[in-house]
């Protein structure tokens, strides 16, 4: 049986003898039966745009609001804390420094485990990857140094990406700052502007909208393509301009966020359909799958599947990781417009797919909860996914 407190202890805990039922609902913009059926445990998790309302309502981020998602132990023993402390440098690490080769591949494979969703494998092989990393530049001569600072600031990005998903936030913020410092010695503004933009995606996982909102938009001033501009200049613009549409997505700003979104499709219009510029991905496609988030953001489900239609070469032209993303998206979307066995079938081809991201997201466990809720909830097939997901 688990231990964890349910989204309705967490609830009921934040607003304490702060607020009764019925103010929260009405600060929420939600029923008053929603939100005593969720502390009765009547209902087990609600939408996703529901539960932005309760988590800005009781002025905390939706990561502090939900229940972690708990990681197998050895994999957390064994994976995340050593990968906690090899991005937690402390003195000059004393293993075998990375040959140049080794450095170069080791930058492509991280961000292939990264994309494909493959975490946990990331985990275990992280940890050793960074520390021959940092012993590598740190007896690097100048000729060679360029190289391994490029390999050890793309490993660090991809490894606080890793941690976010993870629900690390603290170890991800110190691994993607060192990848940022380290990609500004190099001298490329472009690389060290897509190194942010991971930050400022950081800060909308845990909530800091504003703070995301100025970092995206500060960051993308500094790299305003000109009269001579490249595609990579043009791809990551496009992409923290996105990141300023999302983060006002999510803290209800629906103009601002639309606003950011039109911008970043012009940009999109100007450069190739899923290219792929610093590991930041941009295209025409990309904008589909964000124009989807937002408007789930902003509950405007129509519109979210509208433009889930949009992509002009399907789901398949993103990254594993991502095409499971939107395609969680998507199923939320059939749950909503009344496609449940459409959604189960999506969800069930997702979990395949990539099963360690789909057991540690929290999106598919909403979703999953919501459809527990409808006439297809005796579905074999959504009862294998509930236990999957440990949801009730």
């Amino acid at each position: 049986m688990s231990n964890q407190r349910s989204l309705g202890d967490r609830i009921r805990e934040l607003r304490g003898a702060i607020y009764t039922q019925q103010a929260l609902a009405d600060r929420a913009g939600l029923s008053v039966v929603l939100i005593r059926k969720l502390e009765q445990g009547a209902r087990q998790t609600t939408s996703v745009a529901s539960l932005h309302k309760i988590a800005r309502a009781l002025d905390v981020t939706l990561a502090d609001l939900l229940v972690p998602v708990s990681i197998p132990e050895h994999d957390q023993d064994q994976g995340v804390t050593a990968l906690r402390h090899a991005v937690s440098l402390v003195g000059v690490p004393k293993d075998t420094p990375a040959t140049l080769q080794e450095a170069r591949f080791a930058e492509i494979d991280t961000w292939r485990m990264y994309w494909s969703g493959q975490h946990d494998v990331a985990m275990v092989k992280l940890p050793q990857q960074i520390r021959r990393l940092e012993s590598g530049l740190a007896a690097s001569n100048e000729t060679d140094r360029p190289v391994y600072l490029h390999s050890l600031s793309q490993v660090l990005w991809a490894a606080g990406r890793v941690l976010t998903l993870l629900r690390h936030p603290d170890a991800a913020y110190l691994a993607t700052q060192r990848a940022i410092s380290l990609s500004a010695e190099l001298g490329d503004p472009v690389m060290t502007a897509a190194a942010t933009g991971s930050l400022a995606w950081q800060l909308i996982v845990a909530g800091r909208y504003a703070e995301s909102q100025d970092l995206s938009l500060s960051t993308a001033a500094s790299i305003e393509p000109g009269k001579n501009h490249t595609t990579s200049q043009m791809s990551v613009f496009g992409s923290l301009l996105l990141h300023a549409g999302n983060s006002h997505a999510r803290a209800g700003n629906a103009v601002s966020a639309k606003h950011y979104l039109d911008e970043a499709r012009e940009i999109a219009a100007k450069v190739p359909d899923g290219l792929h510029s610093h590991n930041t991905i941009f295209g025409a496609s990309w904008i589909a799958m964000q124009h989807t988030d937002i408007a789930i953001s902003l509950g405007e489900f129509g519109d979210a599947l509208t433009a889930s239609q949009t992509m002009p070469g399907g789901p398949s032209v993103l990254p594993l990781q991502t095409q499971c993303r939107h395609n969680t998206d998507r199923a939320l979307l059939y749950l909503k417009t009344g496609s449940a066995d459409r959604s189960i079938a999506l969800l069930s081809s997702i979990s395949s797919a990539a099963p360690f991201w789909f057991r540690n997201q929290r999106l598919p466990k909403s979703v999953v909860g919501d459809l527990l809720h409808t006439p297809a909830s005796k579905s074999p097939q959504l009862r294998t996914l509930a236990r999957t997901l440990n949801v009730h």
